[in-house]
């Protein structure tokens, strides 16, 4: 088996997730249950940022994306990629991506299960987004 090797520093950071929604005001609703509430929001778009800076952009279905980004229904690779994203609390423990998960089932969001073994020393849920893109919650490998 190979070693794996930690990046320190990485020279690169995701910058932007871009999605096509249905329904900006529920998908800002649905983001804002997971904490992550958007801090611009305009007619046809919302931007929201992530841990480290990263934006989640949810775009309307009906908002022109540009030339440069393809005409989706979700995000810019539809034909290549399946959509799905993940996301990865601050806690690294199974305890605390337990409580997270409750907080959002208490909050009304279907919660998968959590598989009993861990992925890569993850342990992890899955929920889906409202427009049927799915989401996988991690626990984090951040120092």
């Amino acid at each position: 088996m190979s070693e794996m090797k930690t990046v320190v520093d990485p020279k690169l950071a995701v910058a932007h997730l871009v999605f096509k929604v249905a329904d900006l005001e529920s998908s800002c609703q649905f983001y804002s249950n997971l904490d992550l509430p958007p801090f611009y929001i305009e007619e046809k778009v919302a931007i929201i940022e992530l841990r480290g800076g990263t934006h989640l952009v949810l775009l309307s279905v009906d908002e022109p994306a540009g030339e440069d980004v393809a005409e989706s229904l979700t995000g810019q690779f539809h034909k290549r990629f399946s959509e799905q994203f993940d996301l990865m609390i601050e806690g690294k423990s199974l305890d605390e991506l337990k409580q997270y998960r409750l907080e959002l089932i208490s909050r009304g969001i279907a919660a998968g299960e959590i598989p009993d073994e861990a992925v890569f020393g993850h342990h992890l849920f899955c929920i889906k987004d409202p427009d049927g893109n799915g989401i996988t919650i991690y626990t984090s490998h951040a120092n």
